[in-house]
């Protein structure tokens, strides 16, 4: 996807203002774009750290002033208020005329507090004529909504934007989408909203809207976003998704265990049996992909069997597990700072695979135990026979009531990208190709209305397989060589007492190793995290 808010932010900007977007995971910047550039803007994710200081010394080198934003500064204030000319905190819409106001004036060393009020009602349509080729794009990036009404522990999203969701007026999404149409794109778009659902009432009529600018335009694209499971509980709101384009939708389901969903706050998850919630979702049609949790406080030596179990009960293929992180300024962070567990002095970039548990754990196993764990979940997850295992059956029941018209249109293209995914995983990868060619049957004669689904649960595999031989690898290493002050083998009992754990048991019974017969990634790009982060920073210049 491109980068959103950057092209958000280029709306607000004067005329005056030449403006280059570079967005790195397409094509670096040239060393004319350097040159030409007066200031440089950088849109930073956790998860974009080391690629973000990167950027930072390119501009030192070349005495270029830089202003920074994103959710960067948010968790990182200090690292980014020491790097930066100009740091913007929250949303940038009511900020931009002070900050052009600095940079006209070349006043450096300025913050700005953008708060996370912002009428949405009033935001710009972004620029997407400054991405150089649109196509280079599968995804498309827009925001409905923002903000979320919950308060899950752990998350940064209502500590950055609000628990009040505020929305666009329809209109201004048709606007949005008449944009990315003139431009030439055709495809995916990702509503990328902290969670779709948070105002349902303005959702529905958006959907309605949708559908309509669907049928004018003769279905360009197809739609998906992030929502919480309660989803299931509005037919309603279901039925309008589907008849608007959406063709999946991510869950942050985290733990099926009611206790500890209660522990971290996450109540809108309890209600219900989820794996009846999932069925409801996928009998209007609509695909599913989520999100899952360990190292909530009050696990026991079971966890990563029942995550396991339930993963392969749930239907869920792009089943996307990680550790538990602390992410600075969360209502989690703030506890477990408090309570003497935060361990400060290691790393945190967003990286939920790797880096998770940044704290001493409470329960029945320590740091080293969850990541010892955690490597063979995700061994177990990812194994072919387990990810086929629990897809198709869930693929054959998903209940598409049409074909959409922009699969018929985009055939041949679409043929070519099957066509791809064929050979890399039906012919060369010979460990796998069994499990492709019989799931790719059985939907084709079943259910060929699911083959959408099926294309892309099989594609996401293709990167979590060597994600999952990434991960171990570098647990193993880190493990054989941690931090000197990492704690990784005590853990705070039922008792709050400070001790060392007991050994950890795990069932190695059915455990399969995942080799597809291709060899692992040497920098694998899929992060399995709730907003699916990119790998670098999006800057434009600025002149």
């Amino acid at each position: 996807m491109p980068p959103l808010g950057l092209l958000t932010l280029a709306s607000y900007l004067p005329d005056d203002f030449s403006i280059r977007l570079v967005d790195r995971n397409v094509a670096k910047e040239s060393e004319s774009d350097w040159n030409w550039a007066d200031v440089v803007f950088l849109s930073v994710m956790m998860a974009q750290r080391e690629d973000y200081s990167a950027c930072v010394a390119a501009a030192r080198a070349r005495a270029k002033p830089i202003a920074i934003g994103g959710p960067f500064t948010h968790a990182l204030p200090e690292i980014a208020c020491a790097d930066a000319d100009w740091v913007c905190f929250g949303e940038v819409e009511t900020i931009v005329e002070e900050l052009v106001r600095d940079l006209r004036a070349d006043r450096r060393g300025k913050h700005y507090q953008g708060g996370s009020a912002t009428d949405m009602e009033a935001v710009k349509v972004p620029r997407f004529e400054l991405l150089p080729h649109i196509n280079d794009y599968v995804t498309m990036a827009m925001q409905f909504s923002r903000g979320c009404p919950f308060r899950c522990e752990f998350c940064d999203i209502i500590e950055i934007y609000g628990r009040v969701p505020r929305t666009k007026k329809p209109a201004q999404v048709c606007a949005e989408l008449n944009a990315l149409q003139q431009r030439g794109f055709r495809g995916y778009i990702f509503l990328v909203d902290d969670n779709f659902i948070g105002n349902k009432k303005n959702a529905k009529a958006m959907l309605v809207e949708l559908a309509a600018w669907n049928r004018e335009h003769e279905y360009p694209f197809r739609y998906y976003t992030e929502a919480s499971i309660n989803l299931a509980d509005d037919a309603e709101l279901l039925e309008r998704m589907a008849e608007a384009g959406f063709f999946h939708v991510f869950i942050g389901i985290e733990t099926p265990d009611p206790k500890l969903l209660k522990t971290t706050q996450k109540m809108q998850n309890i209600p219900g049996n989820p794996l009846k919630k999932l069925a409801k979702i996928r009998n209007h049609g609509i695909h599913i992909t989520a999100g899952f949790i360990v190292g909530f406080d009050g696990e026991d030596k079971t966890v990563f069997e029942t995550q396991r179990n339930f993963i392969q009960a749930s239907g869920i293929g792009v089943a996307m597990v990680g550790l538990l992180q602390a992410i600075p300024h969360t209502q989690l962070s703030r506890r477990l700072k408090s309570e003497g567990r935060l361990l400060e002095k290691l790393g945190v970039a967003g990286n939920l695979t790797l880096e998770g548990i940044n704290f001493i754990p409470k329960g029945e196993l320590t740091r080293r135990e969850y990541l010892e764990q955690y490597s063979r979940l995700i061994g177990l997850v990812y194994d072919p026979q387990a990810y086929f295992d629990r897809t198709v059956p869930a693929l054959l029941n998903l209940k598409v009531k049409r074909l959409p018209r922009v699969l018929w249109r985009d055939g041949p293209k679409l043929l070519v990208v099957f066509l791809k995914e064929s050979f890399h995983l039906g012919i060369k990868a010979k460990k796998l190709r069994s499990w492709f060619w019989k799931g790719l049957l059985q939907a084709l004669w079943k259910n060929p209305a699911a083959l959408e689904s099926f294309a892309f649960d099989v594609s996401v595999f293709h990167h979590l397989q060597q994600h999952a031989h990434h991960v171990q690898r570098e647990i193993s290493r880190y493990l054989s060589s941690p931090i000197e002050d990492d704690v990784l083998d005590q853990v705070i009992g039922s008792n709050l007492s400070l001790a060392p754990a007991s050994a950890s048991i795990w069932k190695e019974a059915g455990q399969r190793r995942i080799d597809t017969g291709e060899a692992p990634c040497a920098n694998p790009q899929l992060t399995p995290a709730a907003s699916y982060p990119t790998a670098s920073p999006n800057y434009p210049f600025g002149r």
